[in-house]
């Protein structure tokens, strides 16, 4: 896998489990089992991970009771607000809004043909539908900046993959928190030990960046309960860190043997406004690719 940096354009898409139908479980073998054999499908993807939480309302406790790891005003019942975010890469926002335009996928006996059999029609029963009557479902499209700290390496194992969101000082502007966060905190972050891989996300500040041009103008997300239903939980947080490690131990052995874990933990009070971290399985559909794209078709 290659991890080369590129100016691609990079969705989270928080969703919420159609609660009605599914438990959280339910949902994951649902969204893993069958929803990804579809948009696995999608024209020009260049990497495609789900990312389930583990339901553990008590990693924050965990991790600041070790006294190495800063939890700040983690949001009450933020697992509540998602089940899940897919992350998708597409080489920039035209390939991303275009991605779900049919094309010829089977080889059947009258040749090359658009596959009858691919249907994102599952989503209103998986997802949180906006109401019984509707097929739309709600959800969080969000276009994430992202930097490659260090690259991220999986071994054959299910990997401990922390995120760790954040929301920056109110006395800090955006261009000076990414730029702090960037030259001084991220590269202390990147050097702990056992480390596998760490990829800083800023959220882009338009909340329209992902669902323009994807979803239809008459869509929900664009009607006004829509845009509130975004603006509240994009206002909890500014971005997010994905920290890879064997396990949990290593992230806190890492953190407590760090030379400059002091620096680190006042930066952390200085720059960040809300940190918590939760634990997700990560499961990887298309493997991320981030070299230059080649100059001939490729799925």
């Amino acid at each position: 896998m290659t991890n080369e940096s590129t100016d691609q354009f990079k969705v989270w898409a928080f969703l919420k489990r159609n609660v009605s139908l599914l438990t959280h479980d339910e949902y994951r073998a649902g969204h893993v089992g069958f929803h990804c054999s579809n948009t696995r499908r999608l024209k020009a993807i260049r990497g495609y991970t789900v990312n389930i939480h583990d339901e553990s309302i008590c990693l924050g406790k965990r991790l600041a009771s070790s006294d190495m790891v800063t939890v700040l005003c983690e949001p009450k019942g933020f697992l509540e607000l998602w089940d899940g975010f897919p992350a998708v890469l597409f080489d920039d926002r035209r390939r991303w809004i275009e991605a779900g335009t049919p094309e010829p996928t089977r080889a059947t006996d009258r040749g090359l043909t658009i596959d009858p059999d691919w249907t994102m029609s599952d989503g209103p029963y998986l997802f949180d539908r906006v109401d019984s009557a509707s097929s739309q479902f709600r959800s969080y499209h969000t276009r994430m900046e992202e930097t490659v700290i260090v690259p991220v390496m999986r071994a054959e194992t299910r990997p401990c993959k922390l995120v760790q969101f954040f929301r920056l000082a109110p006395a800090l502007s955006i261009a000076d928190f990414k730029r702090e966060v960037l030259q001084r905190y991220a590269p202390l972050c990147g050097s702990m030990t056992g480390l596998n891989g760490l990829i800083v996300n800023f959220r882009d500040q338009d909340i329209d960046a992902a669902a323009k041009g994807y979803y239809p103008d008459d869509h929900w997300c664009f009607t006004a309960e829509g845009r509130a239903f975004r603006k509240q939980f994009y206002d909890l947080w500014t971005g997010a860190i994905e920290l890879y490690f064997d396990d949990l131990e290593c992230f806190l052995e890492a953190r407590k043997t760090h030379p400059e874990i002091a620096r680190i933990l006042e930066m952390e009070r200085q720059l960040f406004d809300s940190l918590w971290y939760v634990q997700v399985d990560e499961n990887v559909i298309v493997m991320p690719n981030r070299s230059a794209p080649p100059a001939f078709y490729y799925r």
